[in-house]
């Protein structure tokens, strides 16, 4: 008898939901003085699901649960696991076939994703961010993570970006639940300088705008010299002066050329240490959108490559300073999210 009442009590304990016999040995057990701590010793029921089961017959005087309407679900807790491991894996019909050996819809999948939080959404274009450029990235944040923003102010931001009269709209969809628009399966890594246009350089600091100067051909380490010598140094020593102050470029091969590195020593200027793959902690990129929401805002759009570089002459020079202030004083947020995304993409 002994045994026989053992082998249920370790059945009860291994079950999800306990039945209408078992939630009333509960009760049985109670009304025999046994405390919550020894029935659940006793039956192997966790202890604060006994207290539930008493409180419950203490106030309504039954332990039935509320029956569930509609039929039942066709996949169990287990099979929901296995979707939400393959949920990104667009193979969802397939792989639960071999794990779970159901037959299944694409609508039944398509409810349990919904059941489950997920919703098909259109993957946000990142860029592809390895292993060791993601310790970089988390290195390089905490190094910055107390500068003041004066710190952040007197550093020349700066970068080239592509332009196209014509962009396209294509989207990527995903699977994927809230929360989860900047993880690494959930994006779609891009590269930048796709697609036809004019590719222009610009520099700012927390002081003002720097010049926006088009930049023809190929863009190797004389033309990017010829850049420094006459956009960039005059803008260095117009808005910050002496010193102390940083240039900002990223890793582009042109920007760690031998000749390059010869003509920042010579200049005096001083180089920010910058971490690869981070368009994320350039605010400059923010720059970039703000000039094209201005472009796509004009009544008339332009429709040669030369009215398009005329029309960005005119509009960068229109960006406002608390813009500007505003992007730069973004760096310590900017900063937090790449630690809390432990180097990997993130919202900005």
């Amino acid at each position: 008898m002994q045994t026989a009442f053992t082998n249920i009590c370790e059945r009860m304990g291994r079950s999800q939901e306990l039945s209408e016999f078992q939630r009333g040995t509960v009760i049985g057990c109670h009304l025999c003085n046994k405390s919550s701590h020894e029935i659940s010793s006793l039956l192997n029921i966790p202890q604060s699901t006994v207290s539930c089961i008493i409180r419950k017959w203490k106030c309504f005087g039954t332990t039935a649960t509320q029956p569930q309407s509609g039929r039942p679900r066709k996949l169990t807790e287990w099979c929901q696991w296995m979707l939400r491991r393959i949920v990104s894996a667009e193979l969802i019909a397939t792989d639960l076939q071999t794990s779970c050996g159901l037959q299944i819809s694409s609508r039944t999948v398509r409810r349990e994703l919904h059941g489950m939080g997920f919703h098909g959404r259109a993957a946000a274009s990142k860029p592809y961010i390895t292993k060791c450029n993601a310790k970089r990235r988390m290195q390089w944040c905490k190094a910055c993570r107390h500068w003041t923003l004066e710190q952040w102010r007197r550093i020349l931001w700066s970068d080239k970006s592509l332009f196209s009269i014509w962009q396209s709209d294509g989207w990527v969809w995903v699977w994927r639940s809230p929360g989860e628009r900047y993880l690494s399966d959930c994006t779609v890594p891009s590269v930048k300088f796709g697609g036809g246009g004019i590719m222009v350089w610009g520099c700012f600091s927390g002081a003002g705008l720097g010049p926006l100067v088009p930049v023809k051909g190929t863009g190797n380490a004389s033309a990017y010299q010829d850049i420094l010598d006459n956009s960039m140094l005059p803008t260095l020593w117009e808005q910050l002066g002496a010193g102390p102050f940083l240039f900002q470029h990223d890793c582009a091969p042109v920007h760690k050329a031998r000749s390059i590195k010869t003509w920042m020593t010579e200049s005096g200027v001083d180089e920010l240490d910058w971490p690869a793959q981070s368009p994320d902690l350039n605010p400059i990129e923010h720059l970039w959108d703000e000039l094209e929401r201005r472009l796509r805002a004009r009544p008339s759009h332009p429709t040669s490559v030369c009215d398009l570089t005329n029309v960005f002459l005119e509009e960068w020079s229109k960006i406002p300073m608390n813009t500007l202030l505003n992007l730069v004083d973004s760096l310590p947020r900017r900063v937090e999210a790449v630690i809390a995304a432990k180097g990997g993409p993130t919202s900005y």
